[in-house]
């Protein structure tokens, strides 16, 4: 069985059910209701680009973009 949904909250509420399993990005615990599995096959990784708004300060852009770089790595 395959689903999708619209929203994370609906692919967590599926996990939590116990019908499914979700893949995400851990970065912290794992979200309440779901424990981690470690039977799937790997996921290669993909890229990703974040933009700031045209007149952010650049000492702000750069600080938010170094922090999610840290998270993912």
């Amino acid at each position: 069985m395959v689903g999708d949904a619209g929203y994370p909250a609906g692919v967590l509420d599926l996990a939590r059910t116990g019908r499914g399993v979700a893949r995400l990005a851990m970065v912290g615990p794992a979200p309440d209701g779901l424990t981690p599995y470690g039977g799937l096959p790997p996921v290669p990784p993909i890229p990703m680009s974040a933009l700031a708004r045209p007149g952010a300060d650049p000492a702000t852009v750069e600080a938010a973009f170094a922090a999610v770089r840290q998270l993912l790595h």
